[in-house]
């Protein structure tokens, strides 16, 4: 018998929505979407990057991450400019006030969500880690490499 509680993608997926439902209850105070938390962190960790790194990174069209890259400028959470090797290139690099953010931030998300992560033994949340990363590489994403 077909159990839709039994698979693994919609494990998954349910898991995913109501991860992504507590972390817009958690970034509400700073006006920032899930999306555009990831843009940040990723600037954060690697630096400047380009417009098609940010499409890649955030598995949104090109027209939604245009869209959002536009509200994160005007945020002045970033700044925009065209890449001086390539014209055809955008690239994006944290502002000061984006840069100021990496001091609250991270500890907030993990505040946040530590009476969640609390209730899994530490051992099977890195084993789920583990699994996920597996995952990503599995389904190509780009990220990971």
């Amino acid at each position: 018998m077909f159990l839709l509680d039994d698979q693994i993608g919609f494990n998954l997926n349910r898991v995913a929505l109501l991860f992504r439902r507590e972390l817009i209850r958690c970034l509400k105070g700073f006006q920032l979407s899930p999306e555009q938390w990831q843009v940040l962190a990723m600037l954060w960790q690697k630096g400047t990057l380009s417009q098609k790194q940010i499409i890649e990174l955030t598995l949104q069209d090109a027209p939604s991450a245009s869209k959002m890259i536009r509200r994160m400028e005007l945020a002045g959470l970033i700044q925009v400019e065209v890449s001086k090797l390539d014209k055809r290139s955008t690239l994006i690099s944290l502002s000061t006030k984006g840069k100021s953010l990496e001091t609250v931030l991270p500890k907030k998300i993990l505040l946040h969500f530590e009476p969640f992560l609390s209730a899994i033994s530490e051992k099977n949340r890195k084993t789920f880690l583990i699994l996920l990363k597996d995952f990503r590489t599995v389904f190509g994403d780009e990220t990971r490499k």
